[in-house]
């Protein structure tokens, strides 16, 4: 049974009853840009730019191949990640630009299972000690089948659903479940402040020397979302946005606690229909379409300036 379902009857982080988004049924790869024709996207390996020198790091599973190079994920993408300042030194906070929102999986390098879900829509600020409390009462965050604040009213993706590391492991063949797939996030308001969380699941792998010992919790936009009264987070800003322009968005969470390697390219999602709470300049990417327009203006340009010098 996923994680995802595990919750305490009457124990949900925000109920049916009284959250006014709701979140779609999953659409498959096939449903964005063009050329991706399964449920799952094409996926590729990357070393990212965090990894140990020398090594490739074989668990990871990013998009490809799409007609459309806002849906695939390459090392210059990884790069921009993690080369990137933290934007503003607080972290970019998710705006709704619009009263629906897409959100697309475009791949992992963690070695851990993650969810991402919706952790705040509205007008005020993410309540931390809201969310936390109920964990305290729990006992901690491993006691999820007390209570898990990830339901199936706030999910969107699961990072490595049938491609968890030791998977992977056992022939490097598997393809994570969600590799391509979207969300529609409906009934928003435009301004609406949104939080995404990642809960960064337990992992032991005793071979490699991997262990997470702890499910984690981290989120996007500024640090104080990262707080709470116990310490049990960690205060550290878990993600960067690059801007595609549009209103749209790639984000990227670091999901190690006290901020890991800071590559924030551990779990990667485009969203479409939001901007955000301070001034990013967009990145650009390859659009063959527009660069041919481009060239041939450039072209023209020349040709009258020849002809005006003659």
């Amino acid at each position: 049974m996923r994680y995802s379902l595990l919750i305490a009857s009457g124990l949900s982080l925000v109920s049916a009853a009284t959250q006014a988004f709701t979140i779609s049924n999953l659409f498959d790869a096939s449903t964005n840009g063009s050329g991706w024709t399964g449920a799952t996207a094409p996926h590729q390996i990357i070393a990212t730019p965090g990894a140990t020198p020398g090594t490739n790091e074989w668990f990871s599973r990013y998009t490809v191949n799409n007609g459309d190079d806002l849906f695939n994920i390459d090392e210059s993408i990884l790069g921009e990640f993690r080369n990137a300042p933290l934007q503003d030194n607080n972290g970019a906070g998710l705006i709704a630009a619009s009263d629906k929102v897409r959100v697309t999986y475009l791949g992992t390098g963690a070695a851990r299972d993650s969810f991402l879900f919706l952790a705040y829509a509205g007008s005020g600020e993410f309540d931390t000690q809201a969310f936390w409390n109920p964990i305290y009462t729990a006992g901690g965050t491993n006691n999820l089948n007390t209570y898990n604040p990830v339901s199936a009213s706030n999910t969107l993706f699961e990072t490595r659903g049938d491609c968890l590391y030791a998977q992977a492991k056992a022939g490097n063949t598997c393809v994570p479940s969600n590799l391509g797939q979207s969300r529609e996030i409906s009934g928003l308001t435009i301004g609406d402040n949104l939080v995404f969380g990642l809960q960064a699941l337990v992992l032991h792998y005793n071979a490699d020397n991997i262990h997470y010992p702890n499910t984690n919790y981290f989120f996007s936009g500024a640090a104080s979302n990262n707080q709470d009264a116990l310490g049990w987070n960690d205060k550290q800003i878990h993600t960067k946005v690059l801007n595609l322009g549009n209103n749209k968005y790639l984000v990227g969470f670091e999901d190690i606690w006290g901020g890991g390697d800071r590559d924030y390219n551990d779990n990667i999602f485009l969203f479409e229909g939001v901007t955000v709470d301070i001034e990013i300049p967009p990145i650009l990417v390859n659009e063959p379409a527009s660069l041919g327009l481009l060239l041939l203006m450039l072209g023209g340009m020349a040709w009258r300036r020849r002809l005006a010098a003659n």
